[in-house]
Formats: C-alpha cells, sequence, structure tokens
C-alpha cells in the first residue's frame, strides 16, 4: 500500500507541471526553458498555499454585495462563491508567477482555465486509480464470488 501511496504521490506532484506544459504547447504561455517550467510550478505551488487563500477571500468580500444585490438563488450564488472566485484567483496567482519570472501570458483566460482543468483532471485521476488500487493490486468486482447473493454481474 505505501507504493500505491508513493505514485499518488508523484502523479499529484506532476499534474502542476504537466498541465504547465499543456498551456505552453497549446500557445498560451510562452516559455523559453525548461528551467522556466520548473520555477513557474515552484512559484505557482508557493503563491497557491500562500497568497491564493488570501485574494479568494477579498474576491468573495469584495463581490459579495453585488451578488447579494442581484438577488440570485442559492445554487447561482454558490455557482459565482466557488467558482468564479476560484477562477479570477487563479489567474491572479498566475500573472503574479508569470510576472515575477518574466514569462509573457498570451491569453491569460484560456491559460489559467487550461493549467486549473488539466491539474485538476489529473489530479482526480490519480485519486480515482490509487482508489481502486488495493494492497494487492487493482481490485476487480466480478472476480469475487459472493455466496448466497442475488446480484447478477453483467
Amino acid at each position: 500500500m505505501i507504493l500505491f501511496g508513493c505514485l499518488f504521490a508523484i502523479l499529484r506532484l506532476f499534474a502542476l507541471p504537466i498541465s504547465i506544459l499543456i498551456a505552453w504547447r497549446l500557445g498560451f504561455i510562452q516559455i523559453a526553458s525548461n528551467w522556466d517550467i520548473a520555477y513557474l510550478t515552484f512559484w505557482l505551488g508557493l503563491f497557491n498555499i500562500i497568497i491564493r487563500p488570501l485574494i479568494q477571500v477579498f474576491l468573495l468580500l469584495f463581490s459579495l454585495p453585488f451578488i447579494i444585490s442581484l438577488g440570485l438563488s442559492k445554487t447561482v450564488f454558490d455557482l459565482i462563491a466557488r467558482y468564479v472566485v476560484l477562477f479570477f484567483a487563479n489567474s491572479i496567482v498566475l500573472y503574479l508567477s508569470c510576472k515575477l519570472l518574466g514569462i509573457t501570458i498570451s491569453n491569460w483566460s484560456l491559460a489559467t482555465l487550461t493549467i486549473s482543468v488539466s491539474a485538476y483532471l489529473i489530479s482526480m485521476n490519480a485519486s480515482a486509480s490509487f482508489m481502486t488500487m488495493g494492497p494487492k493490486g487493482p481490485s476487480n468486482p466480478a472476480s469475487k464470488k459472493s455466496e448466497g447473493s442475488d446480484v447478477i454481474d453483467i
């Protein structure tokens, strides 16, 4: 089980650099060298830990009167409060990291969306594959024979 935990940690570790590579290959970020990817990954990770929560609180408090004055339903309010604020917080963190390193962002919205969504999908794929792996390898529910069960496996 420790081996699977290490593989899970390695996949999570490389989720952000892979998502930066995807944004670079799509042309949303201009990166000069491979070391810039490593530096950008480091600064994005550091800013995500330290600065992004503060930016999210500030953006939520700043936009709260506007959102409340619209009289939106709870579902729409939750959607705006979670995802829109998170998108803008991620874009501010990406802008600060790229400005610190001198990296040019050609399309900030698509770069933010690409990095955020691809890092999330890679991390969730790693989480899902880790959860289905047991100490003896992948679990196969069809191979488990339960006596007296009325369930038909298809």
